[in-house]
C-alpha cells in the first residue's frame, strides 16, 4: 500500500497561474524522483476516486461541485496508461483551478482535442489550454528534465524523458522544446502529412498547416516514405522547406514510429550579426 501524502489544498487555494500551481504542489511534495505520483497527489487534494477504463466519448472526466469540497475522476485509457496519467492531471488541474467554470452541472468532461489544446481564446479553450499547462508542469517539472537532456537538442531525450517521467512523447518533446535555449521546433506527421507543430520562442514560424505534405526535400520526407523505423541523424536542409527564411542554417532529426507516425525535431542556427553593424 503506497503512503499517504501530506499535502494542504488551502495553500494552493489562492493561486490562479497553472505553472505557479504545479510549483506549489511541488514545493509541498519536495524533492522526490520521477515520475510523479499524480494518483496519490489527486487523492491528498480531496480527489476521493480514480477510475481508469476505456471510455466513450470524452478522454477525462471530473465530477465535482461548484464548491469544489471533493470530487472523482475519470480518465480513458484507449490511448495508454502514459496518456491516462496526463488525463489524471488535466482534470485535476481544473479542480484545483477554482476560477474555471464547470462545463456541466456535475462538473468538467474534456475530449481528445481538449488535451491538445494550446491557444487561449475563447473561455472553454483557455480552461483547457491552462488545466493542460498546469498537467505537463505537475508531471514533468523543469528539475526532472533537465536529469535526462543531452549537451545538444536531441530527439532520443524525448524519449528518455518518456520513460523516466512517464509520460507520452508528444508531451515530452514540448516540454524539451519548452526548456532548452536553442532556437526549436517540432513537427508531428502521421503518412507524410503534418498533424500540428509546435516552436519556442527562439524558432522561426512553421509555414506548413496541418494536413500538408511533408516537404520532398527534407530528410523527414525520405526517412518517412522508407518507414526507416527509429532514429535518423541531424542533417543540415534548405530553410525554406520549413520556414520563410533563407538566412538561417536549418538541421533536422526525425523519429519514425509505428503506424505512420513521426516527429521531426528541427534546429535553427541563425548568423552570427555582422560586428560592423
Amino acid at each position: 500500500m503506497t503512503e499517504a501524502l501530506d499535502l494542504h489544498r488551502f495553500e494552493l487555494a489562492d493561486i490562479s497561474l497553472p505553472r505557479s500551481l504545479a510549483l506549489a504542489v511541488h514545493a509541498q511534495l519536495g524533492k522526490i524522483a520521477p515520475p510523479v505520483p499524480v494518483d496519490n497527489i489527486a487523492r491528498a487534494l480531496d480527489i476521493a476516486e480514480i477510475r481508469t477504463d476505456i471510455f466513450d466519448g470524452f478522454e477525462g472526466m471530473l465530477l465535482t461541485d461548484q464548491c469544489r469540497s471533493q470530487g472523482a475522476i475519470l480518465a480513458s485509457t484507449r490511448h495508454g496508461q502514459r496518456r491516462a496519467r496526463f488525463t489524471i492531471a488535466h482534470e485535476l488541474g481544473h479542480f484545483l483551478m477554482e476560477q474555471h467554470v464547470l462545463s456541466a452541472e456535475d462538473g468538467f468532461r474534456c475530449r481528445a482535442q481538449d488535451m491538445r489544446e494550446t491557444r487561449e481564446g475563447r473561455r472553454h479553450q483557455k480552461q483547457e489550454s491552462q488545466a493542460n499547462e498546469f498537467a505537463i508542469g505537475l508531471l514533468a517539472p523543469f528539475r526532472m528534465v533537465d536529469l535526462f537532456l543531452s549537451k545538444d537538442p536531441d530527439l532520443r531525450d524525448g524519449q528518455r524523458l518518456r520513460e523516466g517521467l512517464d509520460v507520452s512523447l508528444e508531451a515530452c518533446v514540448r516540454r524539451m522544446i519548452d526548456r532548452r535555449q536553442e532556437p526549436l521546433a517540432a513537427v508531428w506527421s502521421k503518412n507524410g502529412q503534418v498533424r500540428y507543430s509546435t516552436r519556442n520562442g527562439g524558432f522561426p514560424f512553421v509555414h506548413l498547416e496541418p494536413g500538408d505534405r511533408l516537404p520532398q526535400i527534407s530528410a523527414a520526407f525520405r526517412a518517412v516514405g522508407n518507414n526507416s523505423q527509429g532514429f535518423t541523424a541531424f542533417t543540415e536542409i534548405h530553410a525554406a522547406a520549413w520556414i520563410n527564411r533563407t538566412d538561417i542554417d536549418l538541421f533536422e532529426q526525425t523519429r519514425v514510429g509505428a503506424d505512420g507516425h513521426a516527429v521531426t525535431l528541427l534546429w535553427a542556427d541563425a548568423p552570427e550579426p555582422d560586428e560592423t553593424d
